[in-house]
């Protein structure tokens, strides 16, 4: 984790303008293709939402904007944030899911599935200091076309992703993928940046999956 020097940062006038806001986040989503990525998910048994939730934490780590953090009104960069997952319980509660960011797939599917494994034997509700994660929820029930998620100041610059309930239209597969920052560090052209990247590798999976 780095400090952002303010007086050379080329956004400080953006972060200035928003970092004090009352609601300062912006939250989108997008539909994306995973007809090639389903496909992959289904011949190797990976489990769909381990490589989703694989494409979706390389394609953060790539935005430097999505790993940066307001830590105490002051900027920094992690050098690498891993994910944090909701986990459905079998009473249709659910639990927090610490994880970690692995550059091969291989790995990150072996520590996400025994994390998930672990979870759902003893839950997790705890709350903390996780600046240096981000999130991903699921809504596998329902196909959204906007999603906010509940906010507080303190750990207000940490990302949220959500994944929804795919659906086919047109002959291709597609997923509404939503995501929630800090506008006081990411702005549209990021947001753009993370569903360029992710469209891309869930394109091609055997590029990123094997």
């Amino acid at each position: 984790m780095k400090k952002i020097d303010l007086d050379t940062y080329k956004r400080r006038g953006m972060f200035e303008a928003f970092k004090d806001r009352e609601i300062p986040f912006l939250a989108t989503s997008c539909m994306v293709d995973i007809t090639s990525l389903k496909r992959f998910v289904d011949m190797q048994r990976c489990g769909f939402f381990v490589a989703i939730s694989y494409l979706i934490s390389k394609t953060v780590n790539r935005v430097p904007e999505l790993r940066q953090r307001i830590i105490n009104g002051e900027l920094y960069e992690f050098d690498r944030v891993d994910p944090g997952f909701t986990v459905l319980l079998e009473d249709e509660t659910f639990s927090f899911c610490d994880s970690r960011y692995f550059e091969a797939f291989a790995e990150y599917r072996e520590y996400a599935s025994a994390r998930i494994r672990a979870v759902k034997a003893c839950p997790d509700q705890s709350v903390g200091d996780k600046n240096h994660m981000f999130f991903i929820t699921s809504a596998p029930w329902f196909s959204f076309t906007s999603i906010v998620h509940p906010y507080t100041s303190q750990y207000g610059s940490i990302p949220i992703v959500t994944i929804g309930k795919y659906f086919e239209q047109g002959g291709a597969l597609l997923i509404p993928i939503g995501i929630q920052a800090h506008h006081g560090v990411v702005d549209g052209i990021h947001v753009g940046k993370f569903y360029g990247q992710l469209s891309a590798m869930c394109l091609d999976p055997t590029e990123w999956l094997v």
